[in-house]
């Protein structure tokens, strides 16, 4: 168990806590095991992007706020000095009309390659700054792997875009995937 799987699960308990909510009540508006939620409080296991946000959503937590409180853990592991600079109101726009797949295994990888785009970094470039494997970057990008939410965030920060923007958009982009399977 690492340092950065405590930071996720920690957060996130704290964020539960605030509510009424169980765990039970919680695995269950998130589509998971409740051995999974338990897991993920006590640190023990991360989740992967998605089902860390369906966590977050189920909690009716405040994703950006989550995200944005997350941040200064992961600038410890990523080398912060080599981030670019944009403009987040131009990233909001790019990613608002981003165009996605009905498959919500593929939405992370799309939205962190728009996110690339938007900041003309390489995968290279990006999986150096966020110190991750940069084959395991390309099958992200495709949708084929879907990381840890701590890896995830690190590959958001890498490219300079605020994490609790990104994830705030990437969760309203999950919900509306998941309401057209739904109808």
């Amino acid at each position: 168990m690492g340092k950065e799987l405590c930071i996720f699960g920690s957060l996130f308990q704290a964020v539960r806590s605030q509510t009424t909510l169980s765990q039970w009540e919680i695995s269950v508006r998130a589509g998971t095991h409740l051995s999974n939620v338990n897991q993920v409080e006590a640190g023990n296991q991360e989740p992967n992007v998605i089902i860390a946000v369906k966590m977050l959503l189920a909690a009716n937590a405040d994703i950006q706020s989550f995200f944005t409180s997350l941040s200064p853990h992961l600038f410890q592991s990523i080398e912060s000095s080599k981030l670019p600079v944009l403009s987040q109101n131009e990233f909001k726009k790019k990613l608002n009309s981003a165009l996605l797949p009905s498959d919500e295994t593929k939405i992370f990888g799309i939205l962190l390659s728009e996110c690339r785009a938007a900041t003309n970094l390489s995968q290279n470039c990006v999986s150096s700054i966020a110190k991750y494997d940069h084959r395991s970057l390309q099958r992200v990008e495709k949708g084929i792997q879907i990381p840890g939410v701590i890896n995830a965030a690190k590959l958001i920060a890498a490219t300079g875009i605020e994490i609790g923007i990104f994830f705030d958009l990437f969760s309203k982009k999950l919900q509306a995937i998941n309401a057209t399977h739904y109808k």
